[in-house]
């Protein structure tokens, strides 16, 4: 190599010449063909023609999807909503590919009509787990949010049914969008048939470019099994065929090209939160893709799209890797987004960490408002809240607490205020709405002297409270643990066979469980994690005979009369503490128990069983949780955590494992003795086995 050469200055468009005979291209740009659907109707055959949309009777026909019972297909009128409905899984965007694949060449997209998928199960319930928003449909869409219908458009709703008892196991929910899809594609095929003189307008989208700082978008979408999974880089865009599953990649960072994400390269099987979680409409209209693309000031450089898996060391195996494909990409800037509440928050915070504590500026856009963050640090320090709640509260209304164009533009101007070095002013001790209108004035007021475009902002605020609790001081064990008498506690939703189930989430009541429950005698009502090994096995979560044969062994002196479970997920950490917290206090001291173990499930479940705890410790009972999200336990200041290496679904181990699962409860036990400060952590050395 010659000493004294150089290497020559990069080109306008960035890109060195490359000397060879291939031909070197552009990044592909993308043609969207609008074709505006006017009316739907009912007919014989499936077919579009001057701006109508006839839907043949037996669309919905010779559907065969394992798992899936029924699926009819009925048309809705604009301004005819108000039509009861099963819960919304899904809302579509109607468009097909004319040429090249998803991301590049032609694309036709039907304007003014939407597919809207809902899902029940054949014994009657609702496909939802943290709620669900079924009832009067007009009443559970959000009016103007992304990912939800325009007041003008017709709907085509599909309505699936699976078979009964699968609702909380991964491939259920996921088998109504195959068969949603089965019509979506013959959908598809009529919009693709439709002469050219259907096409109103074309527009051409090109992958961001241009001088100014590159930024990218970490997007992450909920990924843990159940209904939270989300598909990749469909056949069709939106669609469900030929996609592959977020959770079959490791929950791993995946990096698009922007005009991916604009083309409908996600799908989302998430929807059911329902008011903080975002459909595929909303994936294919994002308004953090759309400001940040069309933002000249930077350049976007893509979209990072990463899952939420189930185990807590997954999570941070997960948020390394972002950090890495971030700092690789030398981004000068980052925007983390996330919808939903609970769990994901800890990979939400372990991302913005690993990303930020190397220098990169970056903002967050998350849901907490009244509910709180479940997790947090200190690198959380420029958070945009997307509520739209007046209670700060998760709701059945789909699509009310998402980005919006407006949460897009105050992020963007924070983001530009840290590349510009300067801070944003710390966050309210606790949730204000009247923060995030404080700071969309402020960012109005300086966009105006830049052509409308958001920029540096001073005294703009962290709208997100991020706060960590001091661990409740420990109550001894009165006795040694072979004369001690233990109970369970559960906020996983476990209640016996017969008893009154809890609500889908946010149930503040108490269920009592007999010493003498058998397994087949005890179910769960908890969602936010896949419910096959609970289904398979109580004691992954409930280890009531596992209790049992220890206190056979002599290991514990016995095995309270009575156990107890509230359902924790999407709680009020307040009415947990005032309410739920005082009445088990009262009923395990007229129990008289010596120690309790509680064990927790998603996220908000883990926050539920931490309130319990410190409330129990703090009336002189000692207690330890079994956390397989300790990082949740610590933060609410736990007074005793026995850490798990295990899913969410599944805090003791496998199912059936009998061996594991009393060597987690054991190790547990032990922390009870062996613990000497608040907030002792004991990491038990067991991986989950399938």
């Amino acid at each position: 190599m010659n000493p004294n050469a150089t290497v020559p200055p990069a080109p306008a468009h960035g890109r060195l010449p490359v000397h060879c005979d291939c031909e070197v291209l552009p990044p592909p740009s993308l043609v969207q063909e609008l074709v505006a659907v006017h009316e739907v109707v009912r007919g014989e055959r499936t077919g579009l023609r001057d701006g109508v949309l006839t839907v043949a009777g037996d669309v919905d026909a010779d559907i065969t999807v394992p798992l899936v019972t029924s699926a009819a297909v009925d048309v809705i009128a604009p301004g005819q909503r108000d039509v009861r409905t099963d819960t919304v899984l899904d809302v579509v965007p109607l468009a097909v590919k004319v040429d090249g694949g998803v991301g590049e060449g032609v694309t036709r997209l039907a304007t003014g009509v939407v597919l809207v998928v809902t899902g029940v199960d054949a014994g009657g319930t609702q496909l939802g787990e943290a709620g669900n928003s079924a009832g009067v449909l007009s009443e559970r869409m959000a009016d103007a949010a992304p990912g939800t219908p325009d007041p003008g458009d017709w709907v085509i709703r599909i309505a699936v049914t699976i078979e009964a008892g699968r609702r909380m196991e991964r491939p259920g929910p996921a088998a109504a969008h195959r068969a949603a899809d089965v019509v979506a594609d013959r959908l598809r095929r009529a919009l693709l048939d439709a002469p050219p003189s259907a096409v109103t307008d074309r527009r051409t989208l090109e992958e961001p470019s241009g001088p100014g700082p590159r930024v990218a978008l970490v997007k992450l979408v909920m990924g843990q099994g159940a209904m939270h999974e989300n598909l990749l880089f469909p056949a069709e865009p939106g669609g469900v065929r030929g996609a592959v599953s977020l959770i079959d990649l490791g929950n791993l960072p995946q990096q698009l090209r922007v005009n991916e994400v604009r083309d409908g390269a996600l799908h989302s099987l998430c929807c059911v939160g329902p008011s903080s979680k975002e459909t595929t409409l909303h994936y294919y209209r994002d308004p953090l893709v759309e400001a940040l693309a069309e933002d000249t000031d930077l350049r976007l450089t893509g979209v990072v799209v990463v899952g939420s898996p189930a185990q807590e060391a997954d999570k941070r195996f997960v948020a390394r890797r972002v950090g890495a494909m971030v700092a690789a990409a030398g981004v000068d800037g980052v925007v983390v987004a996330t919808e939903g509440f609970g769990n994901n928050h800890i990979d939400f915070a372990a991302e913005i960490e690993e990303i930020a504590k190397y220098g990169t500026p970056t903002v967050g856009v998350c849901w907490s408002a009244a509910r709180g963050m479940v997790s947090g640090n200190e690198y959380m320090y420029a958070l945009v809240e997307v509520n739209k709640a007046a209670d700060g509260q998760e709701s059945d209304v789909l699509g009310e607490n998402t980005a919006d164009a407006m949460d897009a533009r105050r992020g963007i101007a924070m983001l530009k205020t840290l590349l510009f070095g300067k801070d944003t002013l710390p966050s309210p001790r606790s949730w204000d709405a009247e923060v995030p209108r404080a700071n969309q004035e402020l960012v109005e007021a300086a966009a105006a002297d830049n052509g409308g475009r958001p920029t540096l902002t001073g005294g703009m605020r962290s709208e997100v409270p991020v706060s960590a609790t001091a661990p409740t001081p420990l109550a001894p064990l009165g006795r040694p643990l072979s004369g001690a008498v233990v109970a369970l506690v559960s906020s996983a939703g476990a209640h016996t066979v017969g008893d009154t189930p809890f609500r889908p989430y946010a149930d503040y009541s108490l269920r009592e469980i007999p010493a003498t429950a058998t397994d087949d005698g005890l179910t769960f009502a908890s969602g936010s994690y896949d419910n096959s090994d609970v289904n398979a096995d109580p004691n992954c979560l409930f280890p009531l005979a596992r209790l049992r044969e220890l206190a056979e062994d002599g290991v514990l002196g016995g095995v309270s009369p009575t156990h107890f479970a509230m359902q924790g997920g999407g709680t009020e950490i307040e009415l947990v503490r005032t309410r739920t917290g005082p009445e088990l206090v009262r009923r395990l001291e007229e129990t008289g128990v010596d120690a309790v173990v509680l064990i927790g499930a998603c996220g908000s479940c883990h926050r539920s069983a931490v309130v319990l705890q410190r409330l129990v410790e703090q009336a002189g009972i000692p207690t330890v949780i079994i956390a397989s999200l300790p990082a949740v336990a610590a933060q609410l200041g736990a007074p005793r955590i026995a850490a798990t290496d295990t899913p969410m679904g599944a805090a003791l181990g496998a199912p059936h494992d009998t061996a594991q699962q009393r060597r987690i409860l054991t190790a547990a036990l032990d922390l009870l003795v062996d613990a000497t400060e608040a907030g002792a952590v004991a990491r038990i050395a067991e991986r989950y086995r399938s």
